[in-house]
């Protein structure tokens, strides 16, 4: 087996366990267990618990940037309302049926009141990344003159704190996911209806 998959299985292991079981309630031990490998081999690939933690984070972190397109010019495209809500759902999508931001979430929720380090996590997470997109997004639109002009992160919050609060919903109810879905849809519509000009 060579060292990158185990590197790479590990990762995988712990942010599993540390979704389910928090940070704290997760020992090394465990980790190496989901892997079928000894506890010691862990230490060839991390200096412990923490040097993994940190694996875990930049490893999700990578998936979120490149499925939300954060990375490049994001949202460049989106000029009218139909675009705005194609571009808004496909990003929805992605965050509710990509396993590693889903299991990101659980693991900041758990952890966010207990350690700072995830508390800024879960800020960068759960609110600045998304704000500062559409707040790029509805600048661009506002200087082309498709979006009412007003204060473009304010607009970003109005636009994405229901959503978010709904995607947290589906995390805790995955039942209600079409429930959620339509009432997302109703939230885009109507602020399009309001802000967007075309």
């Amino acid at each position: 087996m060579r060292t990158t998959d185990t590197k790479e299985r590990l990762i995988k292991a712990a942010l599993d366990l540390f979704s389910e079981n928090g940070y704290e309630g997760t020992s090394v031990e465990q980790i190496a267990k989901a892997v079928g490998i000894k506890t010691p081999s862990i230490y060839a690939h991390f200096k412990g618990k923490e040097e993994l933690l940190g694996a875990v984070i930049d490893w999700s972190d990578e998936v979120y940037a490149k499925g939300m397109g954060l990375r490049e010019e994001a949202g460049k495209n989106v000029r009218t309302g139909k675009e705005l809500k194609e571009y808004s759902l496909k990003l929805i999508t992605f965050t509710l049926h990509s396993e590693i931001p889903i299991r990101m979430r659980r693991l900041l929720t758990i952890e966010q009141y207990r350690n700072e380090m995830f508390a800024e996590c879960a800020t960068k997470h759960l609110i600045s990344n998304i704000n500062s997109l559409f707040t790029l997004v509805f600048k661009r639109m506002m200087d082309e003159g498709t979006m009412v002009r007003c204060n473009p992160e304010i607009a970003a919050l109005e636009f994405m704190a229901p959503v978010s609060l709904l995607i947290q919903l589906c995390d805790r109810a995955p039942d209600k996911e079409d429930e959620v879905m339509t009432t997302i849809e109703e939230h885009i519509d109507i602020f399009i209806e309001r802000w967007i000009n075309t």
